[in-house]
């Protein structure tokens, strides 16, 4: 799946970059300002420049403390529910192209990029792919409301986590800055991208 949508994108600029490259050489630069600054394939491009996270993501839920204790050996033997599970996730992040915050700007020889802040679009968790263990103490009985209570606190924890990550959301503007660079590469095009209220990031490609 990675390797087919990384096709779609690379086909996608190159068939950009010939279009851009063919109409000015045919009908001059008029026509490649305006492909270059195209608010609709600026989205498309920054739709299929989402960042896929894998993972997995793991919880153990017990009532007693292995403190070494001869209480807690007592717990141990008769009334132990102790409950792990460990689920496959996967998230995306990227920016919602339905944002107010996507503007195209020329100016001179520079064109300034506008983009929402990436953000977590989707996380799914693989249940069909969960595992679990259970240590259960003689007085005790597996409970299907204790195992599905544990595995939405999972699901909640993990999402948190996903929502927070400053890595994840870095590694989504690299990725989009990448692909944009390979865009306009072929029009001779100086682009600023700004995310979000933060200045410029990077101004590329530097041309001579």
């Amino acid at each position: 799946m990675k390797l087919r949508h990384l096709l779609v994108i690379l086909v996608l600029i190159a068939g950009i970059g010939f279009a851009a490259y063919y109409i000015g050489k045919q009908k001059g630069t008029t026509q490649i300002t305006q492909i270059a600054t195209n608010e609709v394939l600026i989205k498309q491009i920054a739709e299929l420049s989402s960042l896929e996270v894998q993972g997995n993501a793991s919880i153990t839920e017990s009532n007693v403390t292995n403190d070494g204790s001869w209480t807690d050996a007592l717990r141990k033997l008769f009334v132990e529910n102790t409950i792990q599970i460990t689920i496959p996730y996967i998230a995306k992040y990227g920016v919602r192209t339905d944002s107010n915050d996507l503007r195209i700007v020329q100016e001179e020889d520079i064109i300034h990029i506008y983009l929402p802040e990436p953000q977590l679009l989707s996380f799914e968790m693989r249940l069909d792919k969960a595992s679990n263990g259970n240590k259960l103490g003689w007085m005790q009985s597996e409970s299907n409301a204790a195992y599905n209570q544990v595995q939405k606190k999972l699901y909640a924890q993990t999402r948190s986590q996903m929502e927070q990550s400053s890595k994840n959301t870095e590694q989504a503007k690299a990725k989009i800055i990448a692909i944009l660079k390979q865009y306009y590469q072929p029009m001779h095009k100086k682009v600023e991208v700004t995310f979000g209220k933060e200045s410029g990031l990077q101004l590329f490609p530097s041309l001579n």
